[in-house]
């Protein structure tokens, strides 16, 4: 096996550190991104319903004409 210097050794902790850093605020950002586009969705469903009932509302109260 080779030997490594101290600062090699060093620098590879360094390295370790910083990559476990990178994916755990990778994993945050994802996880972030994931609860924003299911409230996201969430919204854009609500707002589906809501103009769905406006729209069934202004049927409902619109006045009767007859074609004759």
């Amino acid at each position: 096996m080779k030997r490594r210097s101290a600062r090699q050794l060093v620098r590879l902790l360094s390295d370790i550190r910083h990559a476990t850093h990178c994916s755990t605020l990778r994993a945050a950002a994802t996880n972030r991104a994931i609860a924003l586009a299911s409230a996201e969705s969430e919204a854009e469903a609500a707002d589906g319903d809501d103009d769905t009932e406006s729209t069934r509302d202004t049927q409902q109260h619109k006045p009767f004409r007859s074609e004759s």
